[in-house]
């Protein structure tokens, strides 16, 4: 390893605290490995001086003709539904309608909020690992490649059993004195995120998941966030999915990525209101959540991390009151406390939770320059397990939220309850769709238009990443993910309700 800084020298002495946290440089056999395994990988989406993704003229060809045809669904199925009085079919509009807002918002009006400067203020990375030996390395490594350098990192190791502590301790070694290695008994993500930042001193905090590899850029662009609007209290980065290649089911989670990230979270971006910074990477003011994790840590069910912290981030101050037991004389609603007190026991809605406590009184946005690259689950099962936590952690927070978000901007409120209602309504529909339209009204041509619709929406999406990204491989799986995400995940809410009181975290 390269010769550590003279921490006496003006040129390498920080500007917060006594200690400065310095950059590390690899030594060459791990910075060339690191960096090969990245090239393979590297992300091609571009940004423009101004802020747009960019997009050639055949992307917006496709994107025109997708905002138009949505249209027209949407108008054929509202008049096919009067014409028969039949509500549900008139319902299902609904849908069409909120992914139209969705891609008009997201593609015409985003602006990437990286635009101020990095400064050198500390920031603290907090890692929760959980039996990761297989990708604790070179995840740390990743850190320390990091073109920010005011930085210290905090790994959380919560009881794994795997060799993930041997591992975290040679690491430990390796960044001395930049790294803090803490072992702990396992209790959960919520209370490792917590153990991790009650050990940082950084007015900025990062959360990485243990199985997500950052880009060296994007922190730098998370601080550029930070310093350009001292509003914003919460960011999340661009996930790309790590092991995309795999097999059928991690290009589908490809596509599905690419979607969350660059079209409905710019959209949500846009009204400064991301309602999830999802914690393979996100960024959070100190301030912004320092009066939640004392409520966080000690809620007597060890599970909530990401969610929750999103959640804290966005609250009304009157629902912030009933977040900490030390103000629940104060509460003006016992419904919210009650709310507040079921999202933050739990680990399966820590990322939202997190984020939902930050966008009242704080903006929270995405920044598409700040990548990471996550490793999703490869096996049916896993992804199954996965998305049964994350509907949970879906659904606990957003009752929650569902209490204040009303106040918001109208347009943002009207595809947040239309989403958080579709969750309960989707398998009611796909039952009208398939089983009571053709088979009772007669009417065929019912389940026909919605699976061209949906393969339609999904290979214009598709498209839409194969424009944007030259190196997007995996786009034609988009019209097979929608219909996953209809007939599939959808139905989720049922083991996700019948679970709902029991405590998950890991996915595999």
């Amino acid at each position: 390893m390269s010769p550590q800084p003279n921490e006496n020298t003006p040129e390498t002495k920080g500007r917060i605290g006594k200690e400065y946290h310095a950059h590390v440089e690899f030594a060459p056999a791990a910075e060339s490995a690191v960096q090969q395994q990245l090239a393979a990988h590297k992300c091609k989406q571009q940004v423009s001086w101004d802020g747009r993704i960019i997009v050639s003229r055949k992307g917006w060809a496709v994107r025109v003709a997708a905002i138009i045809g949505i249209a027209i669904i949407a108008a054929y199925n509202l008049y096919e539904g009067f014409l028969l009085q039949d509500p549900l079919v008139a319902y299902s509009t609904l849908m069409p309608v909120h992914a139209l807002i969705i891609f008009i918002v997201g593609w015409i009006f985003y602006r990437n909020p990286a635009k101020g400067q990095a400064g050198d203020d500390l920031v603290s990375v907090i890692i929760p690992v959980y039996n990761q030996k297989g990708m604790i390395e070179i995840v740390i490594d990743a850190i320390y490649r990091s073109t920010y350098r005011n930085i210290e990192v905090v790994a959380v190791n919560d009881g794994s059993k795997d060799g993930s502590k041997e591992i975290l301790d040679m690491l430990a070694h390796k960044y001395h004195p930049h790294l803090k290695v803490i072992h702990k008994e396992n209790e959960g993500k919520r209370k490792a995120v917590a153990t991790g930042f009650y050990a940082s001193s950084g007015k900025y905090i990062v959360l990485i998941d243990s199985d997500s590899i950052v880009d060296e850029r994007a922190i730098t662009e998370f601080m550029k966030t930070f310093n350009s609007d001292p509003k914003i209290g919460a960011v999340v980065g661009y996930a790309k999915v790590w092991n995309a290649n795999k097999n059928t089911l991690t290009k589908c989670q490809d596509v599905w990525y690419d979607y969350a990230f660059n079209i409905h979270k710019t959209c949500e971006s846009t009204f400064g209101n991301v309602m999830c910074c999802s914690g393979c990477l996100a960024g959070y003011r100190r301030e912004a959540i320092a009066d939640f994790i004392p409520y966080w840590v000690q809620a007597k069910i060890h599970n909530s991390d990401d969610r929750d912290l999103t959640t804290y981030t966005i609250a009304p101050s009157w629902a912030k009151k009933g977040m900490a037991p030390k103000l629940a004389s104060l509460v003006q609603s016992p419904l919210v406390k009650k709310l507040a007190d079921s999202m933050a026991d739990y680990d399966d809605s820590e990322d939202r939770a997190l984020t939902a406590h930050t966008i009242v009184e704080w903006k929270t946005v995405y920044v598409a320059t700040a990548i990471v690259y996550t490793d999703v689950p490869d096996k049916i099962k896993g992804y199954l397990k996965q998305q049964k936590r994350w509907k949970k952690g879906y659904v606990r927070s957003n009752f929650y939220v569902s209490a204040f978000f009303w106040r918001k901007n109208p347009l943002m409120s009207l595809i947040f309850y239309t989403e958080f209602m579709a969750t309960f309504t989707a398998p009611l529909i796909m039952l009208t769709v398939f089983m009571y339209e053709p088979l009772v009204l007669g009417n065929y041509w019912v389940p026909a238009a919605f699976v061209l619709g949906s393969l339609l929406t999904g290979l214009a999406q598709g498209l839409d990443y194969k424009f944007r990204d030259p190196g997007a491989k995996n786009w034609k799986y988009k019209p097979l993910m929608n219909l996953v995400s209809s007939f599939v995940l959808s139905w989720m809410v049922f083991p996700a309700l019948w679970n709902y009181r029991k405590n998950e975290w890991l996915t595999r």
